[in-house]
């Protein structure tokens, strides 16, 4: 869907900020980055689709289609049955330009799809789509190349996207030279997530572990691990997490649904680079990303970083071994950072196999080889990071409890 010729509405003042005046609402909109992607999908739809503009409803509460709900659809494009009778025929969720399009977004426009009964979904932000058909005799959602005209979407003619086979892997003696030319075209890391200030006896083994649990085709064994029981290794999935210093982390993760004393949770790792002051060379002035392993815990509560251990700061390297260590830092939301030795007292009591003198230790990998998800090192690695996630977040309640 290409909305860069897409028409703006007029534009005007009302109380010193800048309106649109809705086509379809007949009213003045103050102008937002989502407003904006908003308003070039409806025109999009008028002028290309062939939507008629009777049938276009945006901002329509939930609940004026019977439903118990208080949530808003952004733009819901309405058929007609064989009764002349209007019904929901596509749901569209309108983001704005750079908010990733994670699953949060997505299961979000199912969930008004599902609730309405449309037959179309499509989630946009202006830089990217996902679009999707209702297939009935599935019953399942298949993504399709694009919303077609409006004349097709009455009659559901649409394209199904061909679904790739995974890649195979990076070869092993082919992975340094893969990660030079991430680097060149890339130099924050945004795509690997790892960043070129990492030296690199650090940065290829991340790279390998990395595209290990990326590998889908091999899943991590369920079983009990020690504080935990594996229940599912929930593969990839597109995320965005926060954590206590505000910043966004959005990309793929490798999830996993786990048992605690007969507790549900999802943890997931993934990998990504953020800004710090430099501190690799005195010679590197202000700041640089750093590459950092992630740890996401999904609650009924919150989902937010359990844990985030930097990379350049934490790992040691010996030849094609590297270990990974923790300080022990922890922050807990809005209250600041706990102690670090009531934190140290509780994995004693809770989790003591990972103590070492003054850090945590997590585990290693030997990456002289293709790294995969169900071999020892790397199932251990998996482990430590979770429970060590597990008793950072309960550190954290019984903090927020005290306070």
């Amino acid at each position: 869907m290409d909305l860069s010729k897409a028409k703006l509405p007029k534009i005007y003042k009302r109380n010193g900020r800048d309106c649109y005046l809705d086509p379809i609402r007949k009213r003045l909109i103050y102008i937002t980055p989502e407003e904006t992607v908003r308003q070039k999908v409806i025109s999009y739809l008028l002028d290309v689709l062939e939507v008629p503009a009777g049938m276009v409803q945006v901002e329509e509460h939930l609940s004026h289609y019977g439903l118990k709900s208080r949530d808003r659809a952004d733009i819901v494009v309405l058929g007609k049955n064989k009764d002349n009778d209007a019904f929901p025929l596509t749901v569209i969720e309108c983001k704005a330009e750079k908010v990733p399009l994670d699953e949060k977004a997505m299961n979000q426009v199912l969930d008004y799809s599902d609730a309405l009964g449309s037959i179309y979904t499509l989630l946009i932000n202006g830089d990217r789509e996902f679009c999707y058909k209702y297939d009935e005799t599935k019953k399942q959602y298949v993504q399709i190349e694009e919303l077609p005209k409006y004349a097709d979407m009455l009659t559901g003619d649409c394209v199904p996207v061909e679904q790739e086979a995974v890649p195979e892997r990076i070869p092993f003696d082919k992975l340094e030279e893969a990660l030079r030319s991430a680097f060149a075209e890339d130099e924050d890391g945004y795509y690997t997530g790892i960043s070129k200030y990492t030296p690199m006896e650090l940065a290829l083994p991340v790279f390998n572990l990395w595209e290990g649990l990326l590998d889908v085709r091999v899943k991590m064994p369920t079983g009990k691990y020690g504080m935990f029981e594996l229940l599912e290794d929930y593969g990839v999935r597109m995320l965005t997490y926060g954590n206590a210093a505000g910043g966004q982390f959005y990309g793929p993760y490798r999830s996993f649904l786990v048992s605690i004393d007969d507790n549900t949770e999802i943890f997931s790792i993934g990998l990504t680079t953020y800004m710090k002051a430099s501190w690799i060379d005195n010679n590197i002035p202000g700041k640089h990303p750093l590459t950092c392993i992630c740890v996401a815990h999904d609650n009924e509560k919150t989902s937010h970083h359990a844990l985030q251990m930097v990379v350049d700061e934490d790992a040691v390297a010996a030849g094609k071994t590297v270990k990974f260590y923790h300080n022990g830092r922890i922050a807990i939301g809005s209250i600041g950072s706990g102690k670090k030795s009531e934190l140290r007292e509780m994995v004693s009591r809770r989790y003591p196999k990972i103590l070492t003198e003054d850090k945590y230790y997590l585990g290693s990998i030997t990456a002289d080889h293709l790294l995969r998800l169900d071999e020892p090192d790397v199932i251990d690695l998996v482990v430590n990071l979770i429970s060590y996630s597990i008793v950072r977040d309960e550190f954290r309640e019984i903090v927020k409890a005290r306070k």
